[in-house]
């Protein structure tokens, strides 16, 4: 199931429910903390681990998107260029 976060506008809180997706979307999401009925969800973001260069002693993580260039784009394991999907 995954993770959902909410916002309360009764007690200016967030606070995070692990539900299903039509669970979700529910209207009888209640607030963790005061209980109040007057919560949105959320959009969140969710991070992925970034590979340690190979010799690098500090942890320099690079961009984050993974391409050497350190463009922003794509969307594509590839990196943009090599794999057919950009033709």
């Amino acid at each position: 199931m995954p993770l959902y976060e909410y916002y309360c506008s009764d007690c200016q809180s967030k606070f995070e429910l692990l539900v299903s997706y039509d669970a979700s979307e529910a209207d009888d999401i209640v607030c963790a903390r005061c209980h109040g009925g007057r919560v949105r969800k959320l959009l969140s973001v969710f991070a992925r681990p970034r590979a340690v260069a190979a010799g690098d002693a500090f942890g320099d993580y690079g961009d984050d998107y993974g391409d050497s260039e350190g463009e922003y784009g794509g969307g594509c394991a590839c990196g943009g260029s090599g794999c057919g999907c950009h033709d």
